[in-house]
């Protein structure tokens, strides 16, 4: 799910902006199933005084491109996929009358204020299809599962304008949990149920999933920037992803996590991360190194906290 773009097979940059912080990276293809680093930057974003809103106007995304810029190589990449941080993104899991997906996308319009707190002419949104068990009901077989995503038109309208102004090519805009969702997966998503997580730095994400399939998606305060030796911050973790697995129960019959995948900056503290796991969650608990599993090279000294950039990098030219 994008919520805009357009194909070009050689599109593997991804650009993460989130909190006070810019994550630029750059993948060259090496092989079947195998990439290289060619660029991996992290700078301060200056929020100024927009009292935390990251693009709060063109100038001042424009300045903080123009800084990294500096920091990148002769040129950016030739196309480059944005996150949006999961706070300015709203994700909805909807039920929608089945119909062709170009139509649903067009007749969610007239939906879109049963599912979000702001005017739909104020937001860029996207519809996208959801897979989930087959059920022998024939009310389900009347509606589709979707994903709906919307983000304020200012957030979106002023990224683009100051990236046109700088030179910065953008082949798409994606929401930070997506492209998260895609980097824990790795290249063959297993089957089943599963939860993917992310112990972030500024925040934490967990996803519950049917196949490659995001169905519940929930940003939770947990930061793992500092070192936590009072364990409550890895405490809260474990059980807001308990308490994930327990929601997901009621939005999908059948529920019942196979693995727990766990990735982000919160692995730092492995070994009581671990301890806690073990302790609070009802299934088996994986821990993710995304370069591992993708097979990339010429990876930084601190291998956590680019999980949502290398997914943005590896995004599909196609949108879903």
């Amino acid at each position: 799910m994008g919520l805009i773009g357009r194909k070009d097979g050689k599109t593997k940059a991804g650009l993460f902006i989130f909190g006070g912080v810019m994550q630029y990276l750059v993948l060259s293809k090496q092989g079947a199933k195998s990439y290289k680093v060619e660029e991996c930057i992290d700078v301060p974003y200056d929020i100024g005084t927009a009292g935390g809103e990251l693009f709060s106007s063109q100038e001042l995304v424009e300045d903080n491109l123009k800084t990294l810029k500096k920091h990148v190589g002769r040129h950016w990449a030739n196309k480059v996929c944005v996150g949006i941080q999961s706070k300015d993104v709203l994700l909805r899991t909807v039920e929608l009358p089945k119909m062709d997906l170009a139509d649903l996308k067009d007749s969610f319009r007239y939906e879109f204020d049963r599912f979000f707190p702001i005017p739909v002419d104020e937001a860029v949104y996207d519809v996208a299809l959801v897979e989930r068990p087959k059920l022998d009901d024939p009310v389900q077989d009347a509606i589709c599962q979707c994903i709906a995503v919307a983000v304020r038109n200012s957030t979106v309208e002023n990224l683009m304008m100051a990236a046109n102004r700088i030179g910065l090519k953008l082949n798409c805009i994606e929401p930070s949990p997506v492209a998260l969702l895609r980097c824990l997966m790795g290249p063959v998503p297993p089957s089943g149920y599963n939860i993917y997580a992310l112990a972030g730095i500024v925040s934490s994400i967990i996803v519950a999933t049917y196949k490659d399939n995001g169905i519940v998606f929930r940003n939770t305060a947990q930061s793992f920037a500092a070192d936590d030796p009072s364990g409550n911050n890895i405490g809260a973790f474990a059980r807001d992803l308990q308490a994930t697995i327990k929601f997901a129960t009621t939005q999908m019959r059948g529920f019942d996590a196979d693995k727990i995948y766990v990735g982000g900056y919160g692995l730092t503290q492995s070994r009581a991360m671990k301890a806690s796991m073990e302790e609070t969650a009802s299934s088996p608990v994986e821990f993710v190194n995304p370069w591992e599993t993708w097979g990339i090279s010429n990876q930084p000294k601190q291998i956590y906290g680019w999980e949502v950039v290398i997914g943005l990098a590896l995004r599909s030219s196609e949108v879903k």
